[in-house]
Formats: structure tokens, sequence, C-alpha cells
């Protein structure tokens, strides 16, 4: 019985030039990479890590693949920074139920939210303290949402159901947001007092030619980010409901 003929070898498929597809790594099929995985990856290192630590490489190195990938995907740095903290935005904009006519109890939920995520991403809500750029509004591709554009329209939106006029709704914004930066701020970084309750009643119920440091010693250092963000918000809140009454002044601020 004669031998079965060997099988005749294909011909090697030429290597094409130029960039890999934008379906999966080239050179590793897990997992796969595209611009969403890298932005799920980078979004769940800022719950963990400052945003501004996450580089390009570290997520190179946690997908498999080259840096430059990474970069081909995301199109830069600046892009995945603006792409977490859109997510960061729309986290805050999926939980807002609908205004109710209410602006106070509104912009009371908004905040309440709004610290609530922030505290979830710490990563986030730290570079939002601390850096200009994507702080608010985002560079989005074309078929994307800005989700700080949405969540800076609805917080106006809710003031404005108190007949405040547009320069006091400017300010009420800033003063808000200010305000959650830095409750933010305070808690992802653990500055509030109760974490360093036993040293600084030590500190300050040591402090002999400082009265009144002892005084509120004990009461300083047990105040929690849940007392200190309440308090904070409603005398921010009734500072604005002031100025209806002309209690307090909104002139616009001097210009040069």
């Amino acid at each position: 019985m004669p031998a079965p003929k060997k099988a005749a070898a294909q011909a090697p498929v030429p290597r094409r030039r130029g960039r890999p597809p934008k379906v999966e790594s080239p050179i590793t099929a897990e997992p796969m990479l595209s611009r969403w995985a890298i932005l799920q990856r980078a979004i769940e290192l800022a719950k963990s890590m400052p945003l501004d630590q996450i580089s390009m490489v570290q997520l190179a190195r946690d997908f498999g693949v080259a840096p430059g990938l990474i970069h081909y995907y995301m199109g830069g740095r600046d892009k995945l920074v603006s792409g977490v903290l859109n997510d960061y935005y729309r986290q805050r904009v999926e939980k807002l139920p609908a205004l109710t006519g209410d602006w106070r109890s509104d912009v009371e939920t908004i905040a309440r939210l709004s610290f609530a995520v922030a505290i979830a991403n710490p990563g986030a809500s730290m570079y939002v303290a601390s850096h200009n750029r994507y702080r608010l509004f985002q560079d989005v591709e074309p078929d994307e949402t800005d989700y700080g554009m949405v969540f800076f329209n609805h917080m106006a939106s809710a003031i404005m159901q108190g007949g405040f006029t547009n320069d006091q709704v400017a300010l009420a914004y800033h003063l808000i947001a200010q305000y959650l930066v830095g409750a933010s701020m305070a808690e992802a970084s653990r500055q509030m007092p109760a974490y360093h309750e036993d040293f600084i009643r030590a500190r300050l119920e040591s402090a002999d030619p400082y009265p009144a440091a002892r005084a509120i010693s004990r009461s300083f250092a047990r105040l929690s980010s849940a007392t200190a963000f309440d308090e904070g918000l409603r005398i921010t809140l009734d500072g604005i409901a002031a100025w209806r009454a002309g209690a307090s002044s909104t002139r616009r601020p001097r210009q040069g």
C-alpha cells in the first residue's frame, strides 16, 4: 500500500505593515484590548490610588502589552484622565432623581449623592481637588456624552428653581462645588480628625499654654465626615437661601 502523500506546505501569510486593528491585542489574546477595556481598568484602579499616579506603563503591564498600544488605543494620557473623570461624573448623573421644584431639597440630594460617589472613587475625587484640567468638562469622543456638562446643567437647573438671579445661581454653584471638593478631599485623604483621634487628643490635652485648644480637644478629635458634611452643607445652603431676603451681598466681583 503506497504511503500517503504529505500535504503541501502552505505559504506563510505575510505580516501587514502599520498599526494593529483595534480588535484585540496582537501580543496576547487575553484580555481583549480596547479603549473601553483600558478605561474600565483605570476606573477600577482610581478606587484605590490617585488618578495622577495611574500610568500608561502600569496599564500596559496589567494587559500584558507594549505601552505604545495603550497610547494608541487611548490617544494619549489626557484622554485617559478625561475618560476616567467622565465616568466619575456619569456615576453622579445616573444616580440623580428628577428635579422636584424644591431647589433646596434637590440641591441637597445632588450634594449628598455627589459626596457618596466621591468617597467611592477617592483617586478621581483627589484629582479633581488638586488639578484644573478636566475638573468638570471632559474631552469626549463625538459619540460620547460629556457627563461633566450634564452635571453642571442639572445642578444649575436645581438652583434656578429658587428664583435666584443668574449671578446668584453662578455663585451658588461655585460655592457648593468648592464645599464638595473640600469635603471629598478631606475624606478621601483621611484628613478628618476622627481618623487620628488619639493622636490629636494627646497633643491638644497637653497644650498647657493654650486653654481654648485644650477645652475643645475631645470635641475636635472625634469630628467625622458624617457630622462635618451635614452641618457644612446646611450652613452653605442657609447662606444661599438668605440671598433672596437681601441678607447677603451677591454683587459681581470686580474685574481687573
